[in-house]
């Protein structure tokens, strides 16, 4: 009986198991989470605020993290703008490489680009402005804005690739070139009009700048250049 007793009264101060368990599985939730929840309040820092005095230490506080915390998952603040940019880019750039497969030729495809591209730079100015500002000179080979870059470029040379199989632009056009014209282009309307707060009629800009660059490629344009 004494025996039994002990057993019960051992039993009773033992912790409870499941209980810890799911403080334990709870603090790993929580631990995954963090990661996106520092992302969060970076963006809505931007958002409110710019990029002007960001700081880890105010990212930090606006997470209800500590700063050293936020140094746990990002090497810097370089690195966690990246993944701020990369956030918004992601999904933009599914859609983006979803929805283009449904346009067949050249003209609408460069189009479909001018107008998406002004488009989602309008939605996220202040995104676009730590993209042109910050990243694009700092550590940016192989960094998550060159990666995003990279995806641009890719979309642009698989639509020109097939306009040249198909015989619809020029045998000669130097691909880097155009490329440079036509998202430098795009840019610097996004740059001069939407991030500077005055007002774009996004459907003409983006056609007035694709009528002139399509001109110049199309096949019955082609002429000998001595």
């Amino acid at each position: 009986m004494k025996e039994q007793k002990k057993k019960i009264l051992l039993n009773k101060d033992r912790p409870n198991v499941k209980i810890l368990s799911k403080h334990r599985n709870a603090w790993s939730r929580r631990k995954s989470a963090r990661s996106p929840e520092i992302i969060d309040a970076a963006k809505l820092l931007l958002e409110e605020e710019g990029i002007q005095g960001l700081s880890m230490m105010k990212i930090s506080k606006a997470a209800g993290v500590s700063e050293a915390t936020v140094y746990k998952y990002f090497t810097d603040k370089n690195d966690l703008l990246n993944q701020v940019v990369n956030d918004w880019a992601e999904p933009f750039l599914e859609r983006f490489e979803r929805d283009i497969e449904e346009i067949t030729d050249l003209h609408s495809s460069l189009l479909f680009i001018a107008i998406r591209y002004l488009e989602g730079m309008k939605a996220t100015p202040k995104v676009h402005k730590v993209f042109f500002k910050e990243l694009r000179w700092n550590k940016y080979i192989n960094s998550q804005a060159h990666k995003i870059n990279k995806r641009y470029s890719n979309l642009l040379f698989n639509i020109i690739k097939r306009s040249k199989d198909s015989n619809e632009i020029r045998d000669d056009l130097n691909f880097d070139i155009f490329r440079d014209q036509f998202y430098g282009g795009l840019e610097h309307l996004g740059i001069r009009k939407i991030l500077s707060g005055k007002s774009i009629n996004i459907g003409k800009d983006a056609s007035d700048l694709v009528n002139i660059i399509y001109s110049g490629i199309k096949k019955n344009n082609e002429r000998l250049i001595k």
